[in-house]
């Protein structure tokens, strides 16, 4: 079972501690695409921390003018190329077919393993999202914005 599999399980573990295991779904399919993001995102600003650290900020400083000049065309893009990531995540795991026989797979495991495999995807949930918080504040701190004086 993959760690995206596990997050669908992590899901069903989750809402049969509370009684509520009928509600397993899509809600898994969002943690999966929300990770798949962070990923991304993070990925993407550690290429930023990586040119500013080593002395090579005229790399970065060339994508933000870029971005900016382009500041319209550039939020678009990230947000259809965010919502595909997205919608990518639910064609591949949001069926229901995916869903019932990832659960079924699942349940016949023994409650030990159940619990290791509920764990080791609630680590890679929680480490996805620290690592883009770290990156984010790390970008915001290197590249803070300086009041321009006119």
């Amino acid at each position: 079972m993959n760690i995206f599999k596990a997050l669908i399980c992590l899901d069903y573990y989750n809402l049969r501690i509370q009684n509520r295991a009928r509600e397993a779904g899509s809600g898994s399919v969002h943690r999966i695409g929300i990770a798949w993001i962070c990923n991304i995102l993070t990925i993407g600003g550690g290429y930023f921390i990586y040119f500013k650290l080593h002395n090579q900020p005229d790399v970065v400083y060339d994508t933000l003018y870029k971005l900016h000049y382009y500041e319209l065309a550039g939020r678009v893009i990230m947000m259809v190329l965010l919502t595909i990531i997205y919608l990518i995540a639910f064609t591949i795991y949001g069926d229901k077919a995916t869903i019932q026989s990832t659960l079924k797979t699942y349940i016949g495991l023994p409650s030990d393993r159940q619990e290791r495999i509920a764990k080791n995807a609630s680590r890679y949930f929680t480490i996805s999202l620290i690592l883009f918080l770290a990156v984010a504040s790390t970008l915001v701190y290197l590249f803070k914005i300086q009041p321009t004086v006119v």
